[in-house]
Parts: structure tokens; sequence; C-alpha cells
């Protein structure tokens, strides 16, 4: 089943980029540190995962080492698509 999170509450990380990943039935509300590509001097962007809800728990200490690689691949893909 999947949930509503509510984005105006005061919590909310206004200086991190929200996105939610999914795998399966799993849903995770992610916020991300994101810094766009700059082809001119050969950077591709990227995206550092900082937080990770699960049911309004922060679950990333929690996330194995190539989940968390996986989550900011597709965060960083996903942003730069704007």
């Amino acid at each position: 089943m999947k949930t509503q999170t509510d984005t105006s509450a005061p919590w909310w990380p206004a200086h991190l980029w929200p996105y939610t990943y999914t795998h399966g039935d799993t849903e995770l509300l992610c916020f991300v540190d994101w810094e766009p590509g700059d082809r001119s001097v050969g950077w591709g962007g990227g995206a550092w995962l900082i937080h990770a809800y699960a049911g309004g728990v922060d679950v990333i200490d929690l996330l194995k080492d190539y989940i968390i690689k996986d989550i900011e691949a597709e965060a960083a893909c996903s942003l730069s698509l704007g």
C-alpha cells in the first residue's frame, strides 16, 4: 500500500531535494543533496543520500551500501532530467 506524505510539514528539509525511491512494494521518501552536472568541466553531477524515510522513520542507517548507491544514482538521473 502506498502512502501520501505531507511535504508541507515544518521538518521538511528545504535545502535538500526530495526523491521517492520505489523497489517492489517498498517506498522510501528520500532527501538528497544534489548538484547538477557541468559538462564544461566534465562533471556529470551527483546526488548524496541524507535521509530515507519509511513510515515516518529515518532508516538510512539500516540500508545496505548497494541500496544507497542505487538510490543516489536513480535520484541524480531523475533530478537531472528535471
